[in-house]
């Protein structure tokens, strides 16, 4: 599938609806267009592979088992210290994954902020050749789509390379709602995918992108950092108390927090360690793979191509 169709696609979907993703309007045929043109002008490879770090292994990694231990029983509420929010905007107007990662790291004591996480760190295609499960679609400085939960692990995989920090992000998706409560009781906050303001909305084909996979996407799809989440109990319906991006530290009800969790594929990433943490990194299975560049992998491929010229 070519770049011309993606945006022939993407202009007449924008025409034929207004919604939102990540709190901003479905892009326009303008703004794709420039960015675009930005991201064909630097004509660099789709991909690039991770290699092994050059310095030497830990004889023993760091490991955490996150795991639901056998026999757990959910309490009725769990909250973790509280997690200041950072704000995706305006910077980031669709960026609410990598912020909330951001919020999250600092959080742990990482001193890192939004701007370095989404240029040096997230796997980014600005044209359609993956989909969300590969890379954040778009540009979350204008008008981004989005990325699933293994892409934010990849982000923050690298991160912590270029750290040298022994932790790691790990990818619940799949997991019940309630059973995140074992992360919060372990002082782990957890990402999780749910709607903006929690409203009703369902993910839908978009388009087939250049690999050949379906984009399905929710235009209303959004990332917040849980901390806390107390069940329903009789006329009492709960809460989940959430760092959200774009809402800062709010509480949401139980009921229309878990409905959209589950909608949007029970996706939730959760961080094993902290900047304490003593040791060396290891390189993930993440970073093993195949996975889009950066915008500053970008850039620097870009000039050293126009250097050799």
């Amino acid at each position: 599938m070519t770049a011309d169709f993606f945006r022939s696609t993407a202009a007449a979907l924008a025409a034929a609806f207004i919604f939102t993703s990540c709190g901003t309007e479905v892009p326009d045929s303008s703004t794709l267009e420039r960015h675009n043109a930005a991201a064909a002008a630097a004509d660099v490879p789709a991909t690039v592979a991770i290699t092994e770090p050059e310095t030497e292994a830990p004889t023993e990694q760091f490991t955490i088992d996150v795991s639901l231990p056998e026999g757990y029983v959910t309490p009725f509420s769990c909250i973790t210290g509280e997690v200041t929010a950072v704000m995706q905007k305006p910077e980031l107007p669709t960026g609410c994954e990598i912020t909330s990662l951001t919020t999250l790291l600092n959080y742990l004591g990482f001193d890192v902020d939004k701007i370095t996480m989404a240029d040096r760190f997230m796997p980014i295609t600005f044209t359609g050749e993956v989909v969300m499960d590969e890379a954040f679609v778009g540009d979350p400085r204008i008008d981004g789509f989005g990325c699933n939960a293994n892409v934010i692990v990849q982000a923050a995989d690298k991160y912590f390379a270029s750290v040298d920090s022994p932790c790691y992000g790990v990818d619940l998706t799949g997991t019940e709602f309630d059973d995140l409560m074992y992360q919060l009781e372990e002082g782990r906050p957890v990402l999780a995918w749910v709607t903006i303001d929690l409203r009703e909305s369902y993910p839908e084909k978009v388009w087939k992108a250049q690999n050949g996979k379906d984009l399905i996407f929710d235009w209303y799809q959004h990332c917040v950092v849980v901390y806390g989440i107390e069940l329903p109990d009789g006329d009492n319906d709960g809460k989940v108390t959430v760092a959200d991006p774009l809402a800062g530290n709010v509480v949401y009800p139980y009921s229309k927090f878990k409905k959209m969790y589950d909608v949007l594929g029970k996706q939730a990433v959760v961080i094993c360690g902290d900047a304490s943490t003593e040791g060396h990194h290891v390189t993930s299975e993440a970073e093993r793979s195949v996975t889009m560049m950066t915008k500053t992998e970008r850039e620097e491929a870009s000039a050293a191509a126009k250097a050799g010229n």
